[in-house]
This record gives structure tokens, C-alpha cells and sequence, in this order.
């Protein structure tokens, strides 16, 4: 194939494949799609930086009727804000032959196996590194539980405590457990029984989940060691770019017959004012 049929279907493979591959990188993995996007500014390029704020609650004078209800002190505003930076990017790539094993992909509903796996591979990414960001306080107060080889019922109520002590508020609660935790809610009555008043359910992605003392929770089969975390959405901070980048390269250049595809997004990620205590983690690790 000429250049210019080169030229002409990176310009399909972009327009016809990023709508499509950002819902289904949304849909690939839970954690991406639960926690906060909210931020100011964009992020269009590596090194980008948005800025996350929060009004700090001021504390007022408490008036007695009579007495000094006539007058007040104003607070000065306060804010405090994170800043996000694109610093990170997820990309999956493969070689082909001959430019035509592209062209015969190119449309969104035909032969996407190619499309999706590699759509996979960078949500993997990014779900990966958002899972290592989640690092809940270990003191004042300690959101960890360790040494959990089978969930329980009372693990469930005191993280329930702990996160209404650290005022979680009005958030939705989120649990994402590994498949061995999962399993042991599923086990237990007290977890799941409709004798106890057990027969709701949530849906995230359209994945159905549990709601068990006050958090949706959730298989997650991406987490192989047993354990569980907890959260708010305004834990962790994430953005990222408004679409995947594809590209295709002929491989002359560099001694090689044939074509390279890859695929990348450029994202930012950090734990998000006071996030440490809106996240919680229960393990069978001591």
C-alpha cells in the first residue's frame, strides 16, 4: 500500500475506533469508573496539570439570644487543592505483516478481538496503578485490617465504624473484594441470607454486586491475593485524555517488514485531599 493509504487509515482506525475504545476502557475494569474525575482545566498532553479544589469547613461563633446574637465574625475563605499531573501513560502495541490485516479490523464491529485486546491491556495499566495508589492510613485513625484469612461479619461492621468515624458522609461506599473474600461473603449467612433482610443488589458497570453494611460491593477478579478495599469516589483522583491515540508505523525504517499499531492514553492519578482516610483495606497479609 502507498503512504498516502497509510495516512488515510490511521485517519480511520482514530475516528472509527476511539469512540468506541474509551467506553469500553470505562467498562474493562470497576475501579477506573468509580473513582473522581471532578478537576479543573484539561488534559491533552504528557505533563498537563489540572487543580482539584476543596473549601475547607470554616468554624463560626456559636450566639446566645440576648446575650451576643447581634454580632458576628466573618471566616476568611479557605481552599485547598491538588494539583493532577499527566505524568503517566498506558500504551499496547503489536506488529503486523502486510497493511491489509489493519484494513480488515478497521471497522468497529468487525473482527474486534485485535481492538479489545489491546484495550485491555492498557486498562490493566491504569487499573493497576490506581490500585497502588490506594494506600489507606495506618495511624490516627488505621484503616487497615490484616491477618484476615476468611471475611467476616464482624470485619465488615467495624470497617463500617471506622469509615462513618473518619466521616465518609453522603458518598456512595464502595467495596471492591478479590474472588476469595467474595466467595466468603457469599458463605456467610449474616452476608447473605434474605433472613436478615440481605436481598438488595447493586450494579456497577454491569456487574451486579451486594450492598452489605452501607457499601456496594463488588468482585473484582483483577486482585488475586485475598483482600479488600474500600472507598469513596473522592478518594483517588484520576484524569486522563478525551480519547485513545492509535497509530500505525511502517517498520522499513528501523530493518523490519511489515507494520506496528499501537495504542496509548496519557493519564494522571493521585490520592486526593485527605484520601488516605476516605480509603479502607482489609488482608490476609499480616
Amino acid at each position: 500500500m502507498s503512504t498516502t493509504n497509510l495516512t488515510d487509515l490511521q485517519y480511520q482506525i482514530q475516528t472509527k475506533w476511539s469512540p468506541v475504545g474509551m467506553a469500553e476502557l470505562r467498562e474493562k475494569y470497576m475501579l477506573q469508573s468509580l473513582v473522581s474525575k471532578q478537576y479543573e482545566g484539561e488534559m491533552r498532553f504528557l505533563g498537563d496539570i489540572v487543580r482539584v479544589y476543596q473549601v475547607n469547613a470554616p468554624s463560626s461563633d456559636f450566639k446566645t439570644i440576648g446575650t451576643d446574637h447581634d454580632s458576628f465574625t466573618a471566616n476568611k475563605l479557605s481552599m485547598s487543592y491538588v494539583d493532577l499531573k499527566a505524568d503517566k501513560r498506558a500504551v499496547s502495541a503489536m506488529k503486523f505483516d502486510d497493511l491489509d490485516d489493519i484494513q480488515t479490523i478497521v471497522e468497529p464491529n468487525k473482527n474486534p478481538q485485535v481492538r479489545q485486546a489491546m484495550i485491555h491491556d492498557v486498562a490493566g495499566q491504569i487499573n493497576t496503578y490506581l490500585y497502588s495508589l490506594m494506600v489507606p492510613s495506618t495511624s490516627a485513625p488505621d484503616h487497615t485490617i490484616g491477618s484476615v484469612t476468611t471475611l467476616a461479619e464482624t470485619n465488615m461492621a467495624l470497617m463500617r465504624e471506622d469509615s462513618s468515624l473518619a466521616h465518609w458522609g453522603d458518598e456512595p461506599r464502595y467495596c471492591l473484594t478479590s474472588p476469595q473474600y467474595y466467595s466468603d461473603l457469599l458463605a456467610t449467612a449474616g452476608l447473605n441470607s434474605s433472613d436478615y433482610g440481605f436481598n438488595d443488589a447493586a450494579r456497577i458497570n454491569g456487574k451486579l454486586g451486594l450492598r452489605r453494611y452501607g457499601f456496594d460491593v463488588f468482585e473484582d477478579d483483577s486482585v488475586t491475593a485475598a483482600s479488600l478495599i474500600s472507598f469513596i469516589p473522592s478518594a483517588l483522583l484520576y484524569a486522563a485524555q478525551y480519547e485513545l491515540r492509535w497509530k500505525i508505523s511502517d517498520l522499513h525504517a528501523v530493518g523490519e517488514f511489515g507494520y506496528q499499531l499501537s495504542c496509548d492514553i496519557v493519564f494522571g492519578a493521585k490520592l486526593s485531599i485527605d484520601g488516605a482516610d476516605k480509603c479502607y483495606k482489609i488482608t490476609a497479609a499480616a
